[in-house]
């Protein structure tokens, strides 16, 4: 099988703040490792950056491609416009792993995936969208919330103190969404506990629920700090990930939550999802996690989905071949 592996490298910002551009980086530690994988497993293997000539060079390449190994998440050298990349290979008629134009457009949209989620049943914090400093907070909305721009993705805009407590601190974290990252804000109920992932991988009848991780903040000084934010995940801030240790029961719902998000979102080929757990124990839906980053938890890399993968007993090799040929079966290619 011909693979064509699709990346971004982003050089400039087009929202955000100076230090987002950390979390851009490590593709170029893991196309290159990626590549080396496929090609010893026998694949026929080449890679394209996503440029503003992405167009062209994919009708070149379309005749010589089987299929697209789609891990760009942004376009043209910047940090923005992710969905362009798919809506061009859907245009094109090109095979691609991972999420629609569709599925991105509906899950970058955190209140969007809230409700519609919300109407099948899945707990979410309660919220309120600000689209600017003006608006009132919602009386049933209690402290200590959480600000997070509305359509960002790998915690960029969720820094230690996007947990407020008082309004003053809310109304300042609003305004510095909205100023950064020119969209609105989303404010939630911070739900104090525990940080949940789970992992999927498959499309429907074939689907594999990985066992659920925990993330775990041991220099974290409050309970508001326990949270992924950038600093964590980007910024030098020891965060560990483990297999979460949880009653039967609390599992069997993460899985079905899991299921409808994946199913209702119309995700594709892999996905994760974000629960937090309150101290009751009450699971709340975060967000979904589409084509959510693939890479060895190896070379400085601290891989979220690899480590899921490895609870079933996947190494990285395993699963990146897995996406490929789940992928490939969708299209008929297998």
């Amino acid at each position: 099988m011909r693979i064509l592996i699709l990346y971004n490298i982003a050089k400039q910002l087009k929202t955000g703040v100076e230090t987002d551009l950390a979390c851009e980086q490590e593709i170029t530690i893991i196309v290159p490792l990626v590549e080396a994988i496929l090609k010893d497993k026998g694949y026929s293997v080449s890679t394209l950056g996503t440029d503003f000539n992405l167009w062209e060079k994919l009708k070149a390449r379309k005749k010589k491609t089987d299929l697209v190994l789609n891990l760009a998440e942004a376009f043209g050298g910047g940090n923005t416009n992710e969905t362009l990349v798919p809506e061009m290979l859907e245009a094109l008629e090109i095979p691609f792993t991972g999420a629609s134009g569709h599925n991105m457009h509906l899950t970058l949209d955190k209140e969007k995936t809230k409700l519609i989620l919300m109407h099948y049943g899945v707990p979410a914090p309660k919220h309120q969208i600000f689209r600017n400093t003006e608006e009132k907070l919602k009386k049933d909305l209690q402290f200590p919330l959480i600000v997070k721009p509305i359509r960002q993705e790998a915690s960029i805009g969720i820094y230690h103190d996007s947990v407020v407590s008082s309004r003053k601190q809310l109304y300042a974290k609003v305004a510095t969404v909205l100023e950064k990252y020119h969209q609105p804000a989303l404010v939630e109920e911070f739900v104090e506990g525990r940080e949940i992932s789970v992992g999927i991988v498959g499309n429907e009848p074939e689907i594999t629920l990985f066992p659920p991780l925990e993330f775990v903040f041991p220099e974290a000084k409050s309970p508001l700090e326990q949270i992924r934010s950038y600093e964590y995940k980007w910024g030098g801030k020891k965060e560990e990930m483990i297999r979460a240790d949880l009653p039967r029961k609390t599992v069997k719902q993460l899985e079905y939550y899991t299921r409808i998000a994946y199913t209702v979102t119309e995700c594709r080929d892999y996905a994760r999802m974000d629960y937090r757990l309150d101290n009751g124990g009450y699971v709340y839906f975060l967000e979904v996690n589409y084509n959510p980053g693939i890479g060895p938890n190896t070379h400085g890399l601290n891989n979220t989905l690899t480590m899921m993968a490895s609870f079933v007993g996947l190494s990285f090799e395993d699963f990146v071949e897995r996406i490929i040929l789940t992928a490939a079966k969708r299209y008929g290619l297998s």
